[in-house]
């Protein structure tokens, strides 16, 4: 069993004599980029995704303020000579 500790000039893992090394390295190389790529489209999306939710909320606090600027009609009284609204 001294082959399976590192001794003997037995190798633990033999390459594969079918595919070159190189075709490995690039198959490797592929699946990284490939996944790089997935995972920066997830990002984007992300980040999409809460810049419309950011903008939604915006607007619809922009329209809550343009509510609370616009006027209001209370009749008569104090209400026409003063602003009450909050």
């Amino acid at each position: 069993m001294p082959e399976g500790i590192g001794y003997g000039s037995a190798l633990a893992f033999r390459p594969s004599l079918q595919v070159p090394r190189i075709d490995q390295v690039a198959e490797q190389a592929q699946t990284i980029n490939a996944k790089q790529s997935a995972a920066v489209a997830e990002t984007v999306q992300r980040q999409a995704n809460f810049s419309a939710n950011r903008a939604e909320t915006l607007s619809r606090q922009a329209e809550q303020l343009q509510q609370r600027a616009q006027p209001a009609n209370l009749g008569a009284g104090l209400g026409k000579r003063l602003d009450i609204s909050v």
